[in-house]
């Protein structure tokens, strides 16, 4: 350390004192001599007696950039750094070698606003890091840290995949906290705390660097009745670069510490149902008696005589004496079962370091090779011919086939040859061949083309009049093809009877649908498919082999119908009884942006008035309102609370502006609101609706506010984007379950959240949401879910987007489901299903329900959700039946079909609709064919059938 360097450091000297007067002369003799052998050893006077601040210089600084091109782009070398909501922050470094074996009390971050009056920093978070990193040159400087990497096209900030969002802000075992700065002073300058922790992590090597996050991001106000929305502002600060502009931290210490921590005392290990070559490590932290704390550890494994350190994002922080902390062995290449032995270094939070504590570590098998029978049965000879009826002819192809009238093609694309031989149908044999299980609708498509002016079907299984069968004919609605023009695309269903006359001129396709009563015993039946135009007749045989299993009446996997509009409990059932017969679960928010609920139990004087909600809600959710249908009895999976920011409790009579929750919502707001919450789970409760998960879900946004007035959201609770927002549901959340827990019981009341930005949210909702709901998923936001529910596995996550597009194949439908399950998710929500009153003529991506006057008709999108649905019944099953654990079926579900995943948006805000490749329909088929008849052999093996 040279000379000029310490006098930097010295910044003040408080509580004068004949201690501090020795300590002033100590320090300036240490200017004329190098002592820094002498000054490492020397205890400073502790808190009580005297205080030595720092200034300690900022050594490397850098804006990293999450927008667009600019994530792979280093900007190590401007004179300004920009902080911009979640779209760009900052981060700094400190030279901590004057602070080895000190103990922080106090730490604070200078720095200068080059935007003081437009846009000052205003509440900010500060993280340590868990990766190294290098500042790197000037804009678009290569090899410098960036977004997506630590630096670009050399090293991750952690797995493959990984953001900087990986190694900061809570995730990659990282610490943070959030705080106010001061505002601008006349010359620009700003101070923001920083923790002590974070700071000493630094200073013990358990992190590398901090940073630096705008988290307020969006700002609005309302002035003369005005609403104003600024959308990120761009709030500068000086950099290192600019000298005396640039930032510095000023460090209060308040004493050394050279004394070694203890060491931890035993390793537990667990690898159960863990991916070969991981495993759970758990220690409990040791005490320290250096007057710090253990503060984290570094972990070390060796194989043979090398010694090799763990990466520091996979390395948890300490927790408090004696409680445990857990470290996820995983993404290092280990081969299955392979022993190492484990090194446990203990770092307080002056840096000292315990003696290693060594343990060998047997890490997981994996699950092994999961043997799933191939099918025996081929797809038939394809041929180019069609069965004839006068000048009409017909093919039968799968209900995922989307076949095009107007220009007699398919979507997708199919072999002339596909016609008179499928997977399905040979045109030489007159047969369409189906499998199913019990309690499963099984389809097929009947295409039909020619003319006639008196067409007619009919669709039986005479010797089995337990099976119910469906035809159902496709209409179609105009879709436009930007430059292609517009084409007529069928989607929308409509029942035929049997012998119902219609003409045809051209083509058309019908859906013919079989549902398997349960327990129906095992084995080929017969039906058989008329078809007649005029005195002319085909018919053709319909084999169905019966599976020894049934699928469950209580789905496993839940395709949401997420509903705004034309929906509601008090009106009628049909949409609810159309998804459920689908083995789907229609959901409708009953609330727009002014939060008021359009159906909800009254509120009077004494509390809710619970009469007409119970009579009109109550069928729902006790199952007698699908008594008739198959799964009768099975209520709804899923149903949204009337609850808002809004209702019961008024938000602007209780509202003082701010951006933070905490601040802005009033102690009679809280009260009120909690007493609703506890109201209503007594009633639940009482009711003994215990199999329904009833969810408190809050979706505005305060944006709309731009589009209507009466919008009642202060904040962005759906999609929520900055801080304030997830800090916002984080106080909703937390008085749900302050309310709630307490109370649950048998009841499945749950706090919900759908969050799209769900990478830049922290671990600020891992401890408050119950369920997530995902929009855009990707392996990166599946990995962190995963991580959390790690520590809570209770929590659950689905998938939202949109149903794929008319123009599309409805096979999308399917692949977003298995997709979605093999990640973990307990569903898929399309975020809007019911048609407009114009989507009979123009078509609708978000209609999978198309209403008609009282009515409401399916579409075949619809019916290939369900489709998806029980493909992943039979998955859970499989895993039942072959007792291995859902991770293994997942992990071999997503290598078995090898998809590739690409998710297409409109707008930044949209939901976006996931579009899966390299799966084909006959592909999808052979899999569910293999998936079925191992199930089948091995229940026959054991003697026994059912699920």
């Amino acid at each position: 350390m040279t000379k000029n360097h310490q006098i930097k450091q010295i910044y003040s000297l408080q509580k004068k004192s004949v201690m501090n007067l020795w300590l002033i002369f100590f320090v300036l003799f240490s200017l004329l001599i190098d002592i820094e052998p002498l000054l490492a050893g020397f205890v400073l006077p502790n808190s009580n007696q005297s205080k030595l601040k720092l200034k300690v210089p900022i050594v490397r600084d850098v804006s990293i950039s999450s927008v667009g091109k600019e994530q792979y782009r280093s900007n190590g070398g401007s004179e300004k750094l920009k902080l911009k909501g979640i779209q760009e922050s900052v981060l700094f470094d400190l030279d901590v070698t004057c602070l080895k074996g000190t103990l922080v009390q106090n730490a604070w971050l200078w720095f200068k606003s080059a935007s003081p009056y437009d846009a000052p920093m205003r509440k900010s978070g500060i993280s340590s890091i868990s990766s190294e990193w290098q500042e790197g040159g000037s804009w678009g400087g290569k090899g410098g840290p960036c977004f997506a990497q630590a630096e670009y096209g050399k090293k991750d900030w952690s797995y493959p995949g990984s953001t900087l969002m990986d190694v900061v802000f809570g995730r990659g075992n990282t610490i943070w906290q959030s705080n106010e700065p001061s505002g601008p002073d006349k010359e620009g300058w700003q101070r923001l705390r920083i923790g002590p922790d974070i700071i000493a992590a630094r200073i013990a090597g358990v992190s590398k660097g901090f940073c630096l996050y705008d988290d307020v991001g969006n700002e609005w106000e309302e002035k003369d009745g005005q609403f104003q929305y600024r959308y990120f502002p761009n709030r500068l600060i000086y950099s290192r670069e600019c000298g005396d502009k640039g930032p510095w931290v000023e460090i209060e210490i308040k004493g050394k510490d050279h004394i070694h921590p203890e060491s931890i005392e035993d390793i537990r290990t667990k690898t159960e149902g863990l991916h070969s070559g991981e495993a759970f490590l758990f220690w409990k932290t040791p005490r320290d008696s250096g007057g710090g704390r253990v503060l984290g550890f570094d972990v070390f494994w060796k194989d043979g005589r090398s010694r090799n350190a763990f990466p520091r994002y996979l390395i948890p922080m300490a927790e408090d004496a004696d409680k445990e902390v857990m470290m996820h062995i995983r993404d290092m290449g280990f081969s299955p079962g392979k022993e190492i032995e484990i090194h446990v270094v203990s770092v307080d939070s002056a840096g000292n370091r315990s003696r290693a504590f060594k343990r060998k570590v047997v890490l997981s098998e994996g699950f092994g090779g999961l043997k799933v029978r191939r099918p025996e049965i081929k797809a038939f000879p394809g041929s180019e011919s069609s069965l004839s009826l006068d000048s009409i002819k017909v093919s039968v192809v799968d209900l995922l086939d989307k076949y095009v009238p107007e220009t007699n093609r398919f979507i997708p694309d199919r072999d002339r040859k596909y016609w008179g031989g499928n997977h399905l149908f040979s045109e030489a044999d007159r047969i369409a061949r189906l499998h199913g299980a019990g309690n499963e609708d099984v389809c097929f498509q009947v295409l039909v083309r020619g003319k006639s002016d008196d067409l007619s079907l009919e669709f039986f299984f005479d010797n089995n009049p337990d099976i119910v069968t469906s035809i159902y004919k496709a209409e179609c609605v105009r879709v436009e093809r930007s430059w292609l023009g517009s084409e007529m695309i069928p989607d929308p269903l409509v029942p035929v009877q049997n012998g119902d006359r219609m003409s045809l001129d051209g083509g058309k396709s019908f859906v013919c649908e079989i549902y398997i009563p349960p327990d129906l015993s095992p084995g080929i039946k017969k039906g058989r498919l008329s078809i007649k135009s005029g005195n002319s007749k085909i018919e053709m045989d319909v084999q169905l082999r019966v599976w020894n299993f049934n699928l469950p009446d209580r789905l496993s996997f839940i395709p949401e119908m997420n509903a705004y509009a034309k929906v509601s409990p008090f009106k009628g059932y049909q949409y609810y009884r159309l998804a459920h017969r689908h083995r789907t679960c229609l959901n409708r928010l009953p609330y727009g942006w002014n939060g008021l609920p359009e159906f909800a139990p009254k509120k009077g004087e004494q509390g809710f008035q619970w009469e007409e909600w119970d009579k009109y809600v109550g069928p729902l959710l006790d199952g007698s309102a699908f008594k008739d249908l198959p799964r009768k009895g099975e209520p709804l999976d899923v149903f949204y609370l009337p609850f808002s920011e809004n209702w019961p409790v008024k938000i602007s009579d209780h509202y003082t502006k701010s951006w933070w929750a905490d601040q802005a919502l009033s102690g009679n707001y809280r009260q009120s609101l909690k007493k609703a919450f506890q109201d209503f789970a007594l009633h639940l409760k009482e009711k003994q609706w215990d199999r329904t998960q009833f969810q408190f879900y809050l979706n505005n946004k305060v944006y709309y506010r731009k589009k209507f007035r009466g919008s009642s959201a202060p904040w962005i609770f759906d999609e929520p984007v900055n801080i304030q927002d997830f800090k916002a549901l984080e106080w909703y959340g937390g008085l749900w379950h302050e309310a709630v827990d307490p109370l649950k019981g048998g009841t499945d009341a749950v706090f919900r959240c759908d969050i799209s930005y769900s990478q830049y949210g922290r671990d600020i909702l891992w401890d408050v949401t119950d369920i997530e709901y995902i929009g855009g998923n990707t392996l990166q936001k599946t990995r962190m879910k995963r991580d959390e529910l790690v520590l809570n596995p209770d929590k659950q996550f689905a998938e939202y987007g949109t149903a794929n597009k008319l123009e599309d194949p409805n096979l999308q439908s399917v692949l977003w489901q298995l997709s979605a399950w093999s990640k973990g998710a307990c569903g898929v929500l399309p975020w809007q299903t019911i048609g407009s009153d114009k989507c009979w003529e123009q078509g609708e991506q978000t209609a999978l329900f198309y209403p008609k006057g009282e009515y409401v008709f399916p579409s075949i999108r619809l019916k290939a959700f369900r489709y998806g649905q029980q493909l992943v019944e039979y998955l859970e099953i499989l895993g039942e039946v072959l007792g291995i654990p859902d991770d293994a079926v997942r992990h071999w579900v997503a290598g078995q079909l090898g998809w590739t995943e690409d998710l297409r948006k409109i707008s930044i805000q949209g939901a976006g609709t996931l579009v899966v490749d390299g799966i084909t329909i006959t592909d999808l088929w052979k899999f569910r064919l293999s998936v079925g008849m191992t199930i089948h052999e091995v229940l026959k093996k054991r003697g026994s059938a059912g699920s």
